[in-house]
């Protein structure tokens, strides 16, 4: 009896080593993460973040680099709001109708802000409907078996705001929608490889503009205090494009910002009452800004606005020629038309 239990120990120790040899690898091994990783990946965020385009900012690490997944509102109004490192992205499909309820319930429009960054949003190019501010990101996949859209917004900060960083996240919004397309059915088209961004926005002459601004007069009593502009490349692909104007002073302040909304980034600003903020009319103006907007093949109108800051003069006259300017050129690059403007 005694030579048959020391038969079984000296087979069971042999056993235990190597299965405390497997877990070390299987914890330790660059393999082991990645399999890790995947296992994670598989049910994390519905399983819509893509493993190599994710892993560049996680370095496969499941704890610190997938550390919060949420899956929101319910039915056709469901996403999916889920941390990638330092990186909120928040993924659904947005039917063509949809309003922002703005009430006190999160939703997918409540992600589609606009950004805090100095550079105003780019196209990315690539064949994409989508933009970079070298610190926030979107894709907008337009279906055409339905009418609504997948979108694909990523909420980063200072870190990433670099050339390098922004197109990787890029890529990584791409590829993100690229799975999210198929997992709502969504029948669209792709883009290719995001090309190369470019830097940080720099200030220009007022009188220089080639991209968004142009097209726009500074004369008269504006001419006196505004400085520069930053502006958004032209282009017919991004759902947000932007112009500001600003003076020189001690923090180069914004004088008047400009912005063109299209698709579900336009549909976050209606909503469903008439609270300030919520352009309901298909033009109006404040005491501080106008809006105007336009009908766009297969999606929500399109929506473009100025806004004078709390160090511009709101002259009704400068805001409505130069929301006509910017309006006019953007909507006809979108293949937007009727055109409604404020008077």
């Amino acid at each position: 009896m005694k030579a048959i239990r020391r038969a079984a120990l000296y087979s069971v120790l042999p056993l235990a080593l190597i299965l405390a040899a497997g877990y070390s690898w299987y914890s330790l091994s660059d393999t082991g993460k990645g399999w890790r990783y995947e296992d994670k990946l598989a049910t994390y965020c519905d399983g819509l973040i893509p493993y190599d385009e994710s892993a560049v900012f996680t370095s496969l690490n499941t704890e610190v680099g997938l550390p919060h997944d949420a899956h929101r509102g319910f039915g056709d109004d469901s996403f999916n709001s889920c941390r990638v490192a330092d990186m909120t992205m928040t993924i659904g499909l947005i039917t063509d109708d949809a309003i922002n309820s703005r009430s006190d319930r999160f939703e997918m429009l409540d992600a589609l802000r606009s950004s805090a960054s100095d550079t105003p949003p780019r196209p990315f190019g690539g064949g994409w409907q989508g933009y970079t501010d070298l610190r926030n990101t979107g894709v907008v996949l337009p279906c055409n078996n339905k009418p609504a859209s997948v979108v694909v917004s990523i909420a980063g900060d200072e870190s990433h705001e670099n050339a390098r960083e922004a197109r990787k996240v890029g890529e990584l919004a791409a590829a993100t929608a690229r799975k999210a397309s198929d997992h709502w059915s969504c029948k669209t088209k792709f883009g290719g490889r995001i090309p190369s961004v470019s830097g940080p926005a720099v200030e220009d002459s007022p009188y220089s503009a080639t991209g968004t601004c142009k097209g726009i007069r500074i004369t008269g009593y504006e001419s006196m205090y505004i400085d520069w502009l930053k502006e958004s490349k032209a282009s017919g692909t991004t759902p947000l494009e932007m112009c500001v104007f600003g003076e020189f002073g001690e923090r180069s302040e914004r004088l008047y910002n400009l912005e063109s909304a299209f698709g579900p980034y336009a549909q976050r600003l209606r909503s469903a009452t008439d609270e300030p903020g919520a352009m309901n009319a298909n033009a109006g103006i404040g005491i501080n800004m106008a809006w105007a907007t336009a009908a766009c093949p297969g999606s929500a109108r399109a929506i473009f606005s100025i806004y004078a800051t709390e160090y511009a003069d709101p002259r009704k006259a400068f805001l409505i020629k130069s929301l006509r300017a910017f309006a006019e050129l953007s909507a006809a690059r979108h293949g937007c038309t009727d055109l409604r403007l404020p008077s």
